[in-house]
């Protein structure tokens, strides 16, 4: 089921009010107390439950929790939890709304950490990451190399199965947004990478979800 195109846009022009009400000089209020990236962590949570992805007798699904990773505890945004097998699913939601070429890089190696670790000690485990960043950054004059980056991201997409490689994602997904229209759209060009574009990507995430639940449930 493609996302709904009138719900996106509503949480997109909610988004972009919240951030320019939030600016404060040096700093943006709205992303620092996590309010901005709030609602699409929330959109978010509900897409997986319109794909299928619900909580049952045997399965919970847990928010703004911690998992045990390989060497540590790690903060996760969604969790799929399921009884007897553990962790199904996570799904983590990141947003750089500024200075983008000086975080991307951390932002970047911490995503291919956080994987690796989840991924050696649950090799099963579904791992998603939902990444939103702006077309042109808002108030600010600042340009960065969005198809690099994309590039990037795809480098560590379409992991296949617990055998394919731990440093890479199950699904990522870029959300590039134009903020600076009077009703924010999401930029229909980049990423070219069909398998990192948003249109489809909890329906891609709920048929990894089903696959590996025919695992689950042998538990």
């Amino acid at each position: 089921m493609p996302i709904d195109n009138k719900e996106l846009c509503k949480l997109l022009m909610e988004m972009k009010k919240m951030h320019i009400e939030g600016e404060r000089g040096d700093y943006n209020e709205a992303v620092r107390t996590q309010k901005f990236i709030r609602l699409l962590h929330d959109w978010a949570l509900n897409q997986l439950k319109k794909v299928g992805i619900e909580e049952t007798e045997k399965i919970k699904i847990l928010t703004e929790t911690k998992v045990p990773g390989y060497f540590k505890l790690k903060n996760v945004d969604v969790l799929v939890l399921h009884e007897i097998a553990g962790p199904i699913l996570i799904l983590s939601v990141k947003s750089l709304m500024s200075s983008i070429t000086n975080n991307f890089t951390n932002t970047y190696e911490g995503m291919i950490g956080d994987v690796i670790g989840l991924h050696e000690r649950y090799p099963f485990l579904i791992m998603c990451h939902l990444f939103l960043m702006p077309k042109e950054v808002l108030k600010r004059k600042e340009t960065y190399p969005i198809n690099y980056y994309a590039r990037l991201l795809g480098k560590i997409n379409g992991r296949k199965d617990e055998t394919d490689d731990v440093k890479k994602y199950e699904r990522v997904g870029l959300l590039l947004v134009d903020f600076k229209k009077d009703t924010p759209e999401v930029v229909k060009e980049i990423p070219s990478d069909m398998h990192l574009r948003i249109e489809n990507y909890f329906d891609d995430v709920a048929i990894l979800y089903k696959d590996r639940m025919i695992w689950a449930e042998t538990k």
